[in-house]
C-alpha cells in the first residue's frame, strides 16, 4: 500500500498524491519515508521535497519550513511555502533578488527577513537548475 501525501501551505492545499518513497528536507538533514514507516514527526527546513511513485512521474518541489507527520501511511506536510521547480520563473526570481540587493536595511530584523527571502529564492533557483548572477553584497550568507 502506498503513502498518501498531503501538502498544505497558508496559501493552498495541494491535491493528495500517492507515493512509494518521499524524501523531505528535515531541519537537520534529509529524511526518507516509505510505506509502513513508524509514526514520526519532523521539523522541516528549506530544500528539496521528492515524491517518487511507480504510478506517476516523480514530483520535485522546493519546500520552505514547516512540519511533517507520518501515521498509518498518511504523510501530512504543513509547510510555510512550496514551489514546483518545473514552474520556477528565473526572470521573476532574479528580479526579486535584485530588488532585495538594492534595498537598504536600517532595521536588523528587516535585514534578517531579506536574507531569509534570498535563501528561499536561491533554493528555488538551484533546485530548478537555473543559474543566476546577482551581486547580493551584505545580503549574502556567510
Amino acid at each position: 500500500m502506498p503513502l498518501t501525501v498531503s501538502i498544505i501551505t497558508p496559501e493552498r492545499a495541494l491535491p493528495a498524491l500517492e507515493a512509494d518513497h518521499v524524501t523531505l528536507p528535515a531541519f537537520d538533514g534529509e529524511v526518507g519515508i516509505r510505506p509502513g514507516h513508524a509514526p514520526f514527526v519532523a521539523l522541516l527546513g528549506t530544500g528539496r521535497l521528492l515524491i517518487k511513485s511507480t504510478t506517476h512521474a516523480d514530483v520535485v518541489m522546493a519546500l520552505k519550513g514547516g512540519v511533517a507527520q507520518v501515521v498509518d501511511d498518511q504523510l501530512k506536510i504543513l509547510a510555510e511555502s512550496v514551489a514546483d521547480v518545473g514552474a520556477v520563473s528565473e526572470a521573476s526570481l532574479v528580479k526579486r533578488l535584485e530588488q532585495l540587493a538594492a534595498a537598504t536595511y536600517d532595521d536588523p530584523v528587516e535585514l534578517v527577513k531579506a536574507q531569509a527571502e534570498v535563501h528561499w529564492i536561491e533554493t528555488q533557483l538551484r533546485l530548478a537548475g537555473k543559474t543566476h548572477q546577482v551581486a547580493l553584497g551584505r545580503l549574502a550568507h556567510g
